[in-house]
Formats: C-alpha cells, structure tokens, sequence
C-alpha cells in the first residue's frame, strides 16, 4: 500500500521540477510495487519469490534509476520535457550512463544464464523461504552496487548543487540518499541470505516501503515554475548571450561598466562556458580589476577566463580554441573602446573569423564600444553584420525612467511603485522607460501581464525579458520561448509562485518587476482576495535588490479598491494623455504630495539607430 501510495503521486505530479525524469523514477517504483507484491502473495500463499524475476526487476529498476539521474543532468532546460528530449539523450548517452548500463546488463545476464542461488527454507517461526547466492555472484553484486552509487547516484547528488532553486537543491539530495539506501538494502538482501530471518527481512521492506515514499514527496515538492525561472541565464536576459543574436553595448566614462563585466564573467562560468574578454591594451588593467575584486564561482579547471588584447585579434582564431571546441562552450565580450572606423573593420573582420574555422556554428557576442570617442560609422558597421542586434544604451539610458521623477536610478531602487493610468493613454510607453533604464545598468527585468493587453505587445517580440503572460489557452505553466513564459489565467497561486521562485533565483542581483494583471484579477476574483495576492507580492518583494511597478487601470476599478490598493505603496505615480505625475514619492509626506513631474510627453528620448 505504501508503495502504492508512492506511485499514486508520482503520477499525480506531472508537471514539477523533474519532468521527464520523474517518468523513469515511476517506472522504477512500478517495479519496487511488482516487488514487494510479489512477496506479499508469497506469504500469503505459503511459495517462495521468484528469484529470476526479482533479479529483473532488480535490473529495471537501476536502468530507470540511472536514466532518470543523467536525464535530468543533460537536459536542455531552456526548453525541458517532450519526448525530443528523451530522443536527445538516446541519441547521445553520457559514457558514464553506458558504463553503468554496461554493468547493470552483465550483472542481469551472467544472473539469467548461470542462476546463481539456491532456495533454502526454515521452520522456526513457521516456513520461510530464503536464498543463498555463490561467492562470485555477491562479489559481482558488490561491484554493482559501487557502480549504481558511484556513477548515477553521485551524478544525481551533485546536480543539487548546480541547482539555484533551493527546494529542487533539496529535493534533489534527499531523492540522492534515498536511491544509495535502497541499493545497499538490496544488496544485503543478497548477501545476508538467511541473516536474522524472518525480522531482517521484514525491517527491510517496510525501510524500502518509506524510501519510496519519501523519494515521491520529495519529487512533489518542487514545482515546474523552479525550473522554468532558473534556467535561463541572467546574462541572456540583460545583454544577450543567443547565437544568432548579438548585443551592442553603447557606453561614456559615467557609466558602470563593471557590473556589466562581472554579469558576463559570472553567468558565463556558471553555465560551464570559457569566457573570453577581447580589450584594447589600456582596458586590461581595468578588466582585471573587476576579475581580482568579483566574487567568482567555483567552475572546473577545463573552463577558464581569458582577458586579450584586441590588437592581437588575427591570431586569435587559431591560437586561443583547439579544434574539439564548441561554440557553445564558450561567450565573447569584445570592447572597442573608441577605436577608429577603419581600425574597428580590421578587429571585426578578425574576430568574426573564428566562426567559421574548424566547421564552428557562429558565437553570439557582445560587442562595447565608447560612444564619447567612437566614429560615426561603427555602430552601423556592427549592425550590418548581424541586422538582429540589439542595442543597449548604457550612455544615455541609464536614468531615463527615473528621471520622470525628478531622481537617478540608485533613487528608486527597492522601491515599490503604483502606477495608476487611463486606459486611453499610452501608458505602454512608460513601462518601455522602466525597462530600459534597468537593462541599461544590467539589471535583469521581469513583467506579469495578461496576453493581448497593449504591454504584452509592446513587449512580446522583445529579447531579455521575462515575460510571464496570463492566458485560457492553458491550464499549466509551460514555455513558449525562452523569454515567455504562458501562465493559466486566474491562477494566483502560480502567481505568486512565479514571482517567490523569481526572487530566489536573483537573490543578491537586482531586478525590476512589472505587474498589470491586477486590474483584471480584481474584476475576476473580487478585490478581498486580489487585495491579499497584492499584498503578498509586495511583502515578497521586501528587498532593496527589487524594484516592483505595479499599474492599474483608474476608470476601471472602484475608488474602494483604488484606496485600498493606495495604502500599499508609500510612491504614487499618475498618468493620463498630460503626461506622468508623481502624486506621491517615498520618503514624502502627503502634504507635501501632488508635486509634478515634467510632463512625459516633454521628456526628450535619445536618437536610436536601430530598433531597440
């Protein structure tokens, strides 16, 4: 019955952290349930266990065991579960899964073809039947056992600490012990023979009856939002990181530059890449500056941080990479400084090179320049070579939404602001400041929206934002790329479990977040219940790293509901077709509020050359 239980939630959970994993880890308690029912009909009618077939079954189980931990080790989790990511990982099994397997399929067949025990019985306490098994076969027994905890169960356990998401971190080490457990259990059951019969046996399934038990809550636990929010990188979200896209980065002597390097170095290690930084020769003592004061993390000694100077570029693309390397195990940031025009060409043309060398796919980079001493010309150069680039404007950006209020970015970080506007005004518009200005000092940006609703098309076709669309279209969470995220329509409790496990995975790094789905959960579900799904994300977001907007509709809810929602949020703003008002700022006293900002409309926006 336990084991029964087990099953009943893991096939329950479909959609949780282990996705396809979790399939393999019910298979392999499908045939711990065959096992232990088994046995109960021996007792019951007085035969003994097949040991042909517990040795099978014995087998199933490790083989899923072992697909299930390197399933979850290799898996692409920018895009996780589907049956292409089974076919992948047949496609191309990790040797150590082979090795394993290799053992597991010697281990199964020298048992079938040699048969190796013996059936015993003993009378004691009424007639128990036990086998012993030949010394060669518990010696073979031993080995596989040190291979099934060596290679899947140690691979499984080191997987927790490469999780950012705690709980999953969690899960993962206590479904790790568990499976270790079970194999030694097993093992004894071989080795012991008739040790302490009938209690060893008894203690030893009802042990393995909560083993699996324990394995199926903690596969409960984490759910599918941990590992949608924790895949994709920080990087990939602020300048990005994708092959076919490249990011141009426009910076002046005022601007920090050095979180947009230690950002690029980090999330790069993280994700087990080397990380190239291509300078001009009085950039490096910089650069290494911002390398000796970050706190890196621990990565293999295979990856590495290279800092070059440009000026050696042409050698560059036969020197630096061996042959065996992929382009995807590596990310580029190359800074131009102010270099000329022409200077510029000849540094690109050699860079760019490498892609092609040694059959290589091309490399999304990431490409600085100083737009204080930098020719005209160059930003179109770097354009032309790939028409999707995006550009981020850490020159002239880096304040645009702040200072609408009369402030500089530091001004409104951790703050918590409402913003009430019309329906007819172009409130979109705002949201684009308050995005920009984050990405612009490398900052990462979220957004909650409903689908179809003038920020979802403001922003949908945008790279390096979560964005997170309420929908009907779906009743679980799923990924429809790898900036969006579709949500069920009216679920706060993914809600709210979207922005906690959004929170975890930036804890230490700041993020602004957008919400413009409380108008309509407020029509929806009523204002008592969206008023405490407010309030909760705002008490959430208690941190000086978030910084949340949170815009409602003024003509659509009742001045109730405005006033509740009011007390929350100790900064104010107003927007209608005259522009944006601060009725209220942080730190301010009501009497001295309904102060107004420069008009929104009056606020000049910087030139852009192309689409940003």
């Amino acid at each position: 019955m336990a084991s029964c239980l087990a099953l009943y939630f893991i096939i329950r959970t479909k959609k949780t952290y282990f996705l396809d994993s979790g399939f393999f880890m019910g298979v392999a308690t499908v045939g711990f349930t065959v096992y232990l029912t088994e046995a109960t009909i021996s007792d019951i009618i007085g035969r003994p266990v097949s040991a042909l077939a517990d040795t099978l079954l014995t087998s199933v189980m490790a083989i899923s065991i072992g697909i299930a931990s390197y399933l979850l080790k290799n898996s692409d989790q920018k895009t996780p579960g589907g049956i292409s990511e089974l076919k992948r990982f047949i496609s191309r099994p990790p040797l150590q899964f082979l090795a394993y397997a290799i053992v597991v399929c010697g281990w199964t067949v020298a048992a079938l073809i040699s048969q190796p025990w013996t059936l015993n019985e003993t009378t004691a306490e009424g007639t128990i039947f036990y086998y012993t098994y030949q010394l060669w076969f518990v010696a073979a027994s031993a080995l596989l056992l040190v291979s099934y905890i060596g290679l899947p169960v140690v691979s499984f356990y080191r997987q927790s600490r490469m999780v950012r998401e705690k709980t999953a971190s969690l899960s993962i080490k206590i479904i790790s012990m568990c499976w270790a457990t079970f194999g030694v259990s097993l093992f004894f059951q071989i080795a012991a023979g008739g040790f302490l019969l009938p209690e060893s046996q008894s203690i030893g399934f009802v042990a393995d009856s909560l083993l699996f038990v324990l394995i199926a809550f903690a596969l409960r636990e984490p759910t599918i939002m941990a590992r949608i929010i924790t895949a994709g990188e920080t990087v990939s979200q602020v300048v990005s990181s994708h092959s076919e896209v490249d990011a141009i980065v426009l910076y002046n002597t005022e601007s920090d530059r050095r979180k947009l390097v230690e950002t690029f170095v980090k999330d790069g290690l993280s994700t087990g890449q080397d990380v190239v930084c291509r300078v001009t020769k009085s950039e490096v003592p910089f650069y290494r500056a911002v390398l000796k004061s970050s706190d890196l993390p621990d990565v293999s000694p295979s990856r590495r941080v290279t800092i070059l100077p440009i000026e050696f570029a042409p050698a560059l693309s036969s020197n630096v990479y061996d042959q065996s390397d992929l382009s995807r195990n590596r990310r580029e940031l190359v800074d131009l400084d102010d270099l000329s025009l022409e200077r510029t060409r000849e540094i690109v043309g050699s860079v760019t090179a490498s892609d092609d060398a040694f059959g290589r796919e091309r490399i999304g980079r990431i490409w600085a320049m100083n737009v204080e001493g930098a020719q005209a010309g160059i930003l179109d150069l770097l354009t032309a070579r790939n028409p999707r680039s995006r550009v981020i404007d850490l020159a002239r950006q880096q304040d645009i939404f702040s200072n609408l209020l009369g402030l500089k970015h530091h001004g409104i970080l951790g703050t918590r602001l409402l913003l009430e506007y019309e329906p007819t005004s172009n409130y979109e518009e705002v949201v684009q400041k308050f995005v920009r200005e984050f990405q612009a000092n490398v900052e990462s940006v979220a957004i909650f929206t409903n689908a179809g609703s003038p920020v979802y098309r403001e922003f949908s076709e945008q790279r390096n934002i979560r964005l997170f669309s309420f929908s009907t279209k779906t009743s679980t969470p799923s990924r429809i790329s790898n900036e969006q995220v579709l949500l069920p329509e009216r679920d706060t409790s993914l809600l709210l479990d979207a922005v906690d496990k959004l929170l975890q995975a930036h804890t230490g790094r700041r993020i602004g977040i957008i919400f413009e789905v409380f108008t309509s959960l407020i029509i929806s579900l009523g204002f008592e219940k969206a008023y405490g799904v407010i309030s909760s994300v705002v008490e959430m977001a208690e941190s000086e790293l978030a910084t949340i907007l949170v815009l409602v509709n003024s003509e659509a809810l009742e001045t109730r509901a405005l006033s509740g929602i009011r007390g929350l949020f100790q900064s104010q703003l107003f927007f209608n077709s005259s522009g944006l008002k601060a009725v209220r700022l942080a730190g301010e006293e009501y009497g001295e509020a309904t102060r107004a900002t420069e008009s929104f409309s009056g606020v000049q926006e910087p030139p852009r050359r192309i689409e940003t």
